[in-house]
């Protein structure tokens, strides 16, 4: 690589560094903003916690982006500043100065190619995580502050008399239960010298560890019941909502756990049915149709629905995983000649120009490619790759106009 190339090279990201940290910056702090309104149980510290895991998420939204403005920018101003007719009176090439740009492309197209694969599912899976492990904290937080405090969706709320190192002190929990009228009202209280509170993620389950407990059952006997000394533990579920934080969503498998799923899914596709069908019709050979269960083959033919419609789901995100990461080279590739072509010295207009027109036609295509795939419309393979096909049409219709510049 020549001292030109280098020149050009290193324009080019100084620009794409900067523009790539002020644009994750923006996104990380309106999605821990998001994050923190929708819980309305995040302090500053969970904030902190929570951002490490919330910038691999954004990546793949900000690096393309990135790397349009960088292009756009350099490479507008160099052209305003007649450095290219400089490079063309020297009788080179106008790619002279895009293919060390390209090659910029390709790398950080194949870098966020493996991140998106391994890294960033696996942050955007830890985040949640760490929402549920600082539940416990923040449980905590709020009985010292307001010396009671109701997990949302859950029928135990608590009360205080103080806490003191993670222990609760004289703790009354009450339990919300149905009465055979249909009201509800609390039918359980517990009281104890002190308590503590573990949040078990692998069972689902919040365990109350209790000293000298005492429980009262509001039934028919308004029965009274000393817990022992050793071995004071009651236990009740999460609520719905926070039960489901422990398990991965599609965005949140690595794409080896992609494949295990498409996997399993495939093999149910290819078996479950026909398991089904096989059955019923040895039966109705050998007439006897009244021993057919209806309900089984009614059963087979739902979850084949099901397994079709979760193939297509996985098999979407694996390509938009990809097509998402060689996108980011096709916005270079389209980037510079438009902002040689324009030679706009206003960064910001020669930006615009070429960004628009993405906005207006790429992730509307994206998005039409990601429903197709998931609906089983078209093959993800297929739709998922739309736009990236439109990028690359219009980059060969831009080329030859800038060579001859």
């Amino acid at each position: 690589m020549g001292i030109l190339q280098r020149y050009v090279w290193g324009e080019v990201f100084r620009a794409f560094a900067m523009a790539l940290i002020t644009m994750t910056g923006i996104f990380v702090l309106f999605m821990v903003a998001a994050e923190a309104m929708n819980s309305k149980m995040l302090t500053p510290r969970d904030m902190l916690h929570l951002i490490p895991y919330i910038i691999p998420s954004t990546l793949p939204y900000t690096t393309p982006v990135s790397l349009l403005f960088a292009v756009t920018v350099v490479y507008g101003r160099i052209a305003g500043d007649n450095e290219i007719i400089a490079v063309k009176t020297a009788g080179l090439s106008v790619m002279t100065v895009i293919w060390p740009t390209i090659l910029l492309g390709g790398v950080v197209s194949g870098t966020l190619w493996q991140l998106s694969r391994t890294w960033i599912p696996v942050s955007a899976h830890e985040a949640k995580l760490v929402l549920f492990r600082d539940m416990e904290d923040v449980v905590y937080k709020f009985l010292k502050r307001d010396k009671q405090f109701t997990l949302p969706g859950s029928p135990i709320s608590i009360k205080v008399l103080d806490v003191e190192d993670r222990v609760l002190i004289k703790p009354t929990f009450k339990k919300k239960g149905r009465l055979p009228d249909g009201s509800e009202t609390y039918t359980t209280t517990i009281q104890a010298k002190a308590a503590r509170l573990h949040f078990d993620l692998d069972r689902k389950m919040v365990v109350v560890y209790l000293e000298e407990g005492v429980v009262q059952n509001y039934g028919s006997g308004q029965e009274v019941t000393l817990l022992p000394e050793k071995g004071q533990t009651f236990e009740f579920p999460l609520p719905e909502d926070n039960k489901k934080i422990g398990l991965k969503s599609i965005q949140e498998h690595t794409n080896a756990e992609l494949d295990a799923e498409l996997a399993k899914a495939r093999e149910h596709l290819a078996v479950d049915r026909k398991r089904e069908a096989m059955s019923a019709g040895l039966l109705f050979a050998a007439g006897r149709i009244g021993d057919v269960k209806w309900d089984d083959v009614k059963e087979s033919f739902v979850m084949n629905s099901f397994y079709k419609k979760r193939s297509d789901e996985f098999e979407t995100e694996k390509q938009l995983r990809t097509s998402m990461a060689f996108g980011s080279i096709l916005f270079v590739v389209l980037g510079a000649p438009i902002g040689i072509r324009f030679a706009k010295r206003d960064f910001l207009s020669a930006f615009m120009t070429c960004f628009l027109p993405i906005i207006g036609l790429y992730y509307p295509l994206m998005l039409l490619g990601i429903n197709m795939g998931k609906e089983g419309t078209m093959a993800p393979y297929k739709s998922l790759w739309i736009s990236n096909l439109v990028l690359a049409l219009l980059a060969g219709w831009v080329y030859p106009r800038i060579i001859k510049y």
